[in-house]
């Protein structure tokens, strides 16, 4: 059996995830695809607008077979440690053959050159970057200026520094170039399959019909509180599995989700900010003077942002400061060859086969029996996050006056795919 893998967050499923998934079918020839999904918090530093096992059931109407989830340390982290621990994933499965992803460009060839380039980060490279960023430019803006300036002085054609400087100012192409490194540096034997998007802009926030990308159609959800409000920008079973879950648990309450980020923000030392990844350069001073002046959330972000710590990376740092993610754990996903352990969120039970063929050592989570008895310190660290994320996620979920049915997380049974 040969299985093509997608790494996703599906927040929510669209026609864009839709096309994608049956075009990484119709490529890559496989029998089966997986999708290799978010939890309950993003990569934007933001709760997902319904919890992961009902965003797993849309993967599987839209023709995934299975779905399996990244460690929320790694969902809330930077491109390319969501890429790598999703490649990681991937590389457990033995008939795991092919990975696909949108991007923009249609030069797919120049794609993998820069990516392999990145890749290798050869020495002049890395000091050009270093200059850019010691200027306090973000990592990809220094990037793409490290690049132009590197190609200018090897005299390379004015149209193919444009060309490459606009790949690397597209989010799927740069999440794209991140897959692409993850497959090298992991030396994997996993085939990329590229298909460009069918829809609109990734970051878009205007409504563009079935084109519609998911951010614009979470900004409309959110602004009008209304499930109806989105019936035609999505697949009827991404409308009907949402209409479910919000009439019974409601939205995400992402007021009450920003009072916890200031109450954290606000209550933290300077050595609780420097025990978080991705904190450096006395960014934590920044949040400690304006933790002081300002109690809106979104105010205080933005008081403290600067060009190299942009608004999102500053949502995806308190967010690790609120699940209590430390730097330690997060900085093991460059060491280790495969993750502690593996979730599987749903499956289709006529393709459950494609589970058996999780590598040697991989701990497979599907129910309460496959708790394991001596688990690693990795192990544990990691499933204690995501024990502490979904108990805020279910505190964010203020309709209802129960706990979901789908805590506690970690060993939740995955649904067993009906078709609807």
């Amino acid at each position: 059996m040969k299985i093509c893998a997608i790494i996703c967050e599906y927040n929510p499923l669209h026609y864009g995830h839709l096309y994608h998934i049956q075009k990484a079918k119709e490529l890559s020839g496989c029998d089966a695809v997986m999708c290799i999904q978010a939890g309950n918090f993003t990569q934007r530093g933001e709760p997902a607008i319904t919890n992961k096992y009902v965003r797993a059931r849309m993967a599987l109407e839209a023709g995934a077979d299975i779905v399996v989830q990244i460690p929320t340390a790694y969902c809330c982290s930077s491109a390319e440690i969501f890429a790598l621990a999703g490649v990681k994933i991937a590389n457990s499965f033995d008939d795991v053959t092919h990975l696909a992803f949108g991007c923009e460009t249609e030069n797919f060839e120049l794609l993998k050159e820069i990516a392999k380039y990145f890749a290798n980060e050869p020495k002049e490279y890395k000091e050009k970057l270093k200059k850019f960023l010691d200027l306090g430019d973000s990592l990809p803006v220094s990037r793409q200026k490290a690049i132009e300036e590197l190609m200018k002085e090897d005299k390379v054609e004015f149209s193919e520094i444009t060309e490459t400087l606009n790949i690397l100012t597209k989010p799927n192409n740069i999440l794209a170039i991140e897959y692409l490194k993850a497959l090298i540096r992991t030396k994997s034997k996993i085939e990329p399959i590229f298909t460009t998007r069918s829809n609109s802009d990734y970051n878009s926030a205007d409504l563009n019909g079935k084109d519609s990308s998911a951010t614009a159609i979470r900004t409309k959800l959110l602004s009008k509180q209304k499930i109806r409000a989105i019936k035609k920008l999505v697949p009827s079973f991404t409308y009907k599995l949402l209409k479910d879950d919000i009439d019974e648990f409601g939205l995400p309450d992402l007021n009450l989700y920003n009072d916890l980020c200031s109450y954290v923000v606000k209550t933290s030392l300077a050595s609780d900010y420097k025990n978080v990844y991705d904190v450096s350069e006395g960014i934590e001073n920044r949040f400690l003077e304006s933790a002081k002046k300002f109690k809106d959330f979104n105010e205080l972000l933005l008081d403290v942002k600067t060009k190299r710590y942009t608004y999102t990376r500053l949502k995806r740092i308190v967010l690790r400061l609120l699940l209590k993610i430390d730097k330690n754990i997060v900085s093991e996903i460059y060491k280790m060859d495969k993750l502690p352990f593996i979730k599987v969120l749903a499956f289709n039970a006529e393709k459950k086969d494609c589970l058996s063929s999780v590598s040697a050592n991989t701990n497979l989570i599907i129910r309460n029996s496959n708790i394991v008895r001596n688990p690693s310190e990795e192990y544990v660290t990691l499933a204690n996050i995501e024990d502490r994320a979904n108990a805020v996620f279910n505190l964010l979920l203020k309709k209802s006056k129960t706990i979901p049915n789908f805590a506690p997380d970690l060993y939740t049974q995955s649904v067993k795919y009906t078709k609807m």
